[in-house]
């Protein structure tokens, strides 16, 4: 049944129960299915917002972490740096200790070298007075024995001199 130059919409009996079908189908889903999808989608935007919130709070607690090991890296440091001139301080008490016990080692060792050296001036001393006492007794024995002769004497005085340049 067609109708013949009706006008450019046609409208048949087909066409109209389609839009009643259509018509009921969305009101099938309007009703049996619109609260439960809206609630997955509800319950899906509430998860996502949860796990959003919880992003943010593990970011927060990382940023502080870090923050919190930047700091104890710091003050890590800054102990090594103390610990690091204390050791240098007492490296330099150590030295300074060594040094001034090697000067009183020498001059310890320079007072007792010049304790010796006056100890050997005066044996050498003693000896040559009794070096001298010999020769002047042996001399003045000489003399008296002999006569005195200038020549003789003066002989005897030269091998004195000779005798102490020994």
């Amino acid at each position: 049944m067609a109708v013949e130059n009706a006008g450019i919409i046609q409208i048949d009996y087909v066409l109209f129960w389609q839009m009643i079908n259509f018509a009921i189908l969305i009101w099938v889903f309007k009703k049996f299915f619109t609260k439960p999808i809206s609630n997955i989608i509800k319950k899906r935007q509430e998860t996502v917002a949860e796990e959003l919130e919880k992003a943010k709070i593990s970011n927060e607690k990382a940023n502080e972490y870090k923050l919190e090991t930047e700091k104890e890296y710091k003050a890590s440091r800054e102990e090594v740096q103390n610990i690091l001139q204390e050791a240098v301080k007492k490296a330099e008490s150590i030295k300074e200790g060594m040094l001034k016990e090697a000067e009183i080692a020498k001059a310890k060792m320079i007072k007792n070298a010049e304790i010796d050296i006056e100890k050997m001036k005066e044996q050498a001393k003693k000896e040559l007075r009794d070096d001298m006492t010999e020769i002047i007794i042996s001399l003045s024995e000489k003399m008296i024995n002999e006569t005195l002769d200038p020549k003789k004497s003066e002989k005897l005085l030269n091998e004195f001199i000779n005798k102490v340049g020994e």
